[in-house]
């Protein structure tokens, strides 16, 4: 090859050369204009197609406004963590912008965001998308959301409104607003006043757990709501509220311990066939109850007003066939209650400690005629001294027993060994032997659990007859000792379960009895002693 023709084969490849780099300069040029990272604005974002996504935003505005468009191209969604580096106290979108979306955890754990105005534009609200702002105080929601996913604002601890008005401040639901995700709002305890749109139909699990502060509920003439989930609204402080008419159930704890003084009444609508166990347990000053003319409910759960402390009446509807267990354990003031006609079980503790703080002399138990499962049976009146401690008034306590009288369900009544005696003209006769009475004697044979929860009386006797105890069945009560007629009785195995302090057992034979206390205190319950044959009250 000559020289010249080198020199003519060097200048085409350096021409090839420079037309392969201008065109994959241009093929670099084209990808990364379509689909790289790119930054504007403080805002770092990524192209896809003719839209946008934000990844994060870097600039120093505290005050941060989202564009409609960035380059020309449509906004389309805010990624996770787009904040997390930033310095923003408040975000608006643009009013132009038409169509976004946010990515789940979009702006979790942002502690320095206080206010967000969100777009109208937004359908859906995701999971977790604002969990632990616990700076974010005032958020604006568009009425258009339809979705506000799980745990979306879990731990906005300081968030107590979403409209705009500064002085009332009220948590309104969007009203387009169908699904409402699982611990939504909880622990959100600055939340105070909460409205719910008409076409949201389930309150879901734990919504508003936790909202301390939240004491009013409005729901629309037009809710659609149905079904208050679990926990929905446990250990919030809400007041008097109306619940929809549309409402058909109340699920287990959903409204359980409020201690709001102000949450005194509740109606529960006709609509309701069922509430689960302890949906109410906890509400300390629930006074009363009122179950809607016409109320269809079949079914109330286990606990479910379990100590309610204030709750001093109650009328079950004639739908009811059971009492559950525990239902109204720790109802102290419930001194007026009818076991309805249509009642055919009445569960274990359904009514232990009931009526043994209210007014002794109002207690009014009464079994309603046309019942033949159940009786109650009057005690012989005990006395309680009166203001100047020398004089008595009778007063009257009552056993709940079944129709046979051979088992005791609950003691109703307020004998207090501290200030009440057995016998007026013995003022040191103030054992609670009232179960000694040949009566009850004579077809007593089991006592139920929880059947003296709560009893004030130092000394409880047990008759011969009695061959079985339940658990708890002097539990929470001032009863330090137990004298059994009958050794042989058998106990349950947490029949002493809820005691505290020292509790002296005593029995005529060691039997059962004995067999029971000494395996308790090989498993190290050294608080229960047994004795035989010695101190038996008179």
């Amino acid at each position: 090859m000559t020289s010249k023709q080198k020199i003519v084969l060097i200048s085409v490849l350096v021409a090839v050369a420079v037309i392969l780099v201008a065109v994959g300069g241009y093929f670099i040029a084209v990808y990364s204009s379509a689909s790289g990272a790119r930054t504007s604005g403080g805002f770092t974002y990524e192209v896809e197609g003719k839209t946008v996504t934000i990844t994060a935003y870097t600039g120093s505005d505290t005050t941060v406004t989202v564009p409609a468009k960035i380059g020309g191209r449509r906004v389309a969604k805010i990624a996770k963590g787009a904040f997390s580096s930033s310095k923003a106290t408040s975000i608006v979108f643009d009013a132009d912008i038409s169509q976004i979306t946010l990515d789940e955890e979009c702006f979790k754990g942002q502690t320095t965001i206080t206010y967000v105005e969100l777009p109208s534009a937004l359908k859906e609200i995701p999971a977790s998308c604002f969990e632990d702002c616990t700076a974010l105080g005032h958020i604006v929601l568009p009425a258009g959301v339809t979705k506000i996913g799980n745990n979306a604002f879990e731990g906005c601890s300081s968030l107590s409104y979403t409209g705009n008005d500064s002085e009332n401040k009220v948590v309104t639901l969007p009203s387009e607003l169908t699904s409402l995700g699982e611990e939504a709002f909880k622990e959100c305890t600055k939340i105070s006043s909460l409205v719910v749109g008409d076409k949201l139909q389930i309150i879901s699990k734990s919504a508003f757990e936790g909202c301390t502060s939240l004491s009013k509920i409005t729901f629309g003439d037009e809710s659609a709501v149905s079904r208050i989930q679990e926990k929905a609204f446990y250990n919030t402080r809400l007041n008097g509220f109306k619940l929809p008419d549309t409402l058909l159930t109340i699920d287990a704890y959903a409204f359980a311990k409020d201690t709001s003084s102000s949450f005194t009444s509740l109606t529960v609508p006709a609509s309701v066939t069922q509430i689960d166990e302890y949906a109410f347990s906890g509400c300390t000053y629930l006074k009363t109850v009122t179950f809607a003319e016409g109320s269809a409910i079949k079914k109330i759960g286990e606990g479910i007003f379990k100590d309610c402390a204030y709750l001093t009446s109650i009328t079950l509807p004639a739908t009811l066939t059971e009492i559950p267990s525990l239902a109204f354990n720790g109802c102290t003031r419930l001194v007026n209650f009818t076991i309805g006609a249509n009642i055919e079980t009445i569960g274990e503790g359904a009514f232990g400690g009931a009526g043994n703080y209210g007014d002794s002399s109002t207690i009014s138990y009464k079994i309603e005629d046309g019942n033949k499962n159940f009786a109650i049976v009057k005690l012989d009146d005990y006395y309680e001294f009166n203001s100047d401690k020398t004089s008595t008034t009778a007063r009257s306590h009552y056993l709940l027993m079944n129709a046979d009288k051979s088992e005791i369900l609950a003691y109703i009544g307020k004998f207090d060994s501290s200030d009440c005696i057995n016998d007026k003209d013995n003022k040191t006769s103030d054992s609670f032997d009232f179960l000694l009475s040949a009566d009850i004697a004579k077809t007593l044979k089991k006592i139920d659990g929880y059947a003296f929860s709560g009893l004030k009386a130092d000394k409880l006797c047990i008759p011969v007859t009695v061959g079985e105890i339940g658990k708890n069945f002097i539990a929470s009560g001032n009863v330090k000792t137990v004298y059994f007629e009958n050794g042989d009785c058998t106990l349950d195995e947490k029949a002493f379960d809820g005691i505290s302090g020292e509790l002296r057992v005593y029995s005529f034979k060691e039997g059962t009895i004995k067999e029971f206390v000494d395996d308790l205190n090989e498993k190290g319950n050294n608080d229960i002693k047994f004795y035989v044959g010695v101190d038996w009250p008179d």
